[in-house]
């Protein structure tokens, strides 16, 4: 099985470098590329072609719900992890209408991301796209 490509989206340095991190120890998935907001997000995802965005909800330039959408018209197979320090639950719905398909809080990285992502990506035999 091909490792699943990861893209991660995050205005944080720290944060993008742990995210990598989670992912690198896994077989299942490789990181392929960075991005510090949505819009150099939406100009590299066409060259990267991820399977997943790992994609920060607050970011300077272009947000991860603006940059959601056009992610997803890019490239409609991609999943979308929106990954935030905000838990508030009445902002799934907001999230769910923009294309995110789920959603991580940061304080919950180390035991969410990666069983969030694999969830996606390898429990769903087919997508309706």
């Amino acid at each position: 099985m091909t490792a699943a490509r990861v893209f991660v989206v995050d205005d944080n340095a720290d944060i993008r470098k742990l995210v990598r991190r989670l992912f690198q120890v896994h077989p299942k998935f490789e990181v392929v590329g960075e991005a510090v907001h949505g819009r150099e997000a939406v100009d590299k995802a066409p060259i990267l072609r991820p399977d997943l965005i790992v994609l920060d909800l607050s970011m300077p330039v272009m947000n991860g719900v603006e940059a959601a959408p056009l992610l997803i018209k890019l490239l409609p197979k991609v999943w979308i992890i929106l990954f935030t320090m905000h838990e508030v639950p009445e902002l799934h719905r907001l999230f769910a209408e923009v294309g995110v398909h789920a959603v991580v809080p940061k304080s919950k990285a180390g035991t969410h991301l990666i069983p969030q992502a694999e969830s996606l990506l390898y429990s769903a035999s087919s997508r309706a796209s």
